[in-house]
């Protein structure tokens, strides 16, 4: 089955990790919305069943069991001194608020997991597609011993920019459930290239600056 083998495989990289090897220092996840599915997926495959609310006779316990192996997993990266991060893609739901309806973002996992992932993580970053105008050099040409100047093309380029905080509005219609607890930038435009790199450093440097400023105190 897919999820033993990819348990497997992650187990793989703690044993090796355990046995002194330094190349690996994190684990991603992407995404857990669709590890989740591989894993319903798989258990419903065993327990010969259409869907994993009918594991066990209902009352949840599909449910459950997927969550107890997926965050089970990442207990067990985080004892082995790894790190690691989950990317979850985001929907639009509908919630109620007193009589009326309002359209959210949240998690594209249903509640209980993402329970376990508010619970589970350190910090909470948020990926928004945007657009950034872009202005050229200036061009200057000599003509007849005239310097003239012309401003330099504008463009309108794509952009990925990632945030502290949700654009819109959240599930709940607040952010109380968004952590951060290291002084990252509220926004970081990342390239087509190379994203991971870039907040792996700007993480590395919030984590200094907050070491430094507890230094200072301490003192």
């Amino acid at each position: 089955m897919l999820d033993q083998a990819y348990l497997t495989f992650v187990d793989t990289i703690i044993a090796r990790k355990l046995r002194g090897a330094t190349d690996i220092r994190m684990i991603a996840i992407d995404t857990i919305d669709e590890l989740i599915s591989i894993f319903q997926h798989a258990l419903c495959l065993r327990e010969n069943v259409l869907d994993v609310g009918d594991v066990g006779g209902g009352h949840g316990k599909g449910y459950f069991i997927v969550r107890d192996l997926i965050f089970g997993m990442l207990d067990r990266i985080y004892r082995s001194g790894l790190g690691w991060a989950i990317i979850a893609h985001t929907c639009t739901k509908t919630v109620q608020v007193g009589q009326d309806e309002r359209q959210v973002s949240g998690l594209a996992i249903s509640s209980s997991y993402q329970r376990a992932v508010f619970q589970k993580c350190e910090h909470m970053l948020f990926v928004e597609h945007g657009v950034e105008t872009v202005v050229g050099k200036k061009i200057v040409k000599v003509i007849k011993g005239k310097r003239i100047e012309k401003p330099g093309t504008t463009q309108i380029i794509r952009v990925r920019k990632l945030k502290t905080r949700p654009g819109g509005l959240w599930q709940g219609g607040d952010t109380n459930d968004v952590k951060v607890r290291v002084p990252i930038k509220d926004e970081i435009i990342l390239p087509k290239v190379g994203g991971w790199n870039l907040f792996t450093e700007a993480y590395e440097d919030a984590c200094r600056l907050l070491t430094t400023e507890k230094s200072n105190v301490a003192r």
